[in-house]
């Protein structure tokens, strides 16, 4: 009788260790842009990109870590690409990833921006996916 349930026991531990894989894979995105002060109507130089993984990497979207990518120019653009390695685990009982996104535009004396986004609502070219903030107006924060 143990002998059986042991044997049960391992083969059912086969299946599932079969069932499960770890996948590797790279998303490139391009980031594009502008920032301008929303007052002044002038760019803004110098304000970070951050990219905050929240739905493709299992842990990294727990811990929500930004990652910077780019910082505008003097004209205030934004012209970045990332080539993100993000790796999960595939079972035959799991969900494949959501595929979400943040992107963070921050600088000192005006208020952060956070836009959100998902792979599956982006432009494509088969390889890249467009990420087109177009023009983005941030606002001083009050002393």
């Amino acid at each position: 009788m143990k002998t059986s349930l042991m044997i049960t026991v391992l083969i059912g531990m086969g299946i599932i260790g079969c069932a499960t894989q770890q996948i590797h894979s790279v998303t490139i995105f391009s980031i594009q842009g502008r920032v301008l002060d929303k007052e002044s109507n002038f760019p803004l130089e110098k304000v970070e990109v951050y990219f905050i993984d929240t739905g493709y990497d299992h842990t990294r979207s727990q811990k929500r870590t930004p990652i910077k990518v780019a910082q505008t120019n003097s004209r205030g653009k934004i012209g970045a690409r990332l080539n993100y390695l993000w790796q999960t685990r595939k079972t035959a009982f799991s969900h494949p990833p959501e595929a979400t996104f943040d992107i963070v535009l921050s600088k000192d004396l005006y208020k952060t921006k956070v836009f959100h986004f998902k792979e599956s609502e982006l432009k494509t070219d088969g390889v890249t996916f467009l990420v087109n903030l177009e023009d983005v107006y941030m606002v001083r924060e009050l002393e």
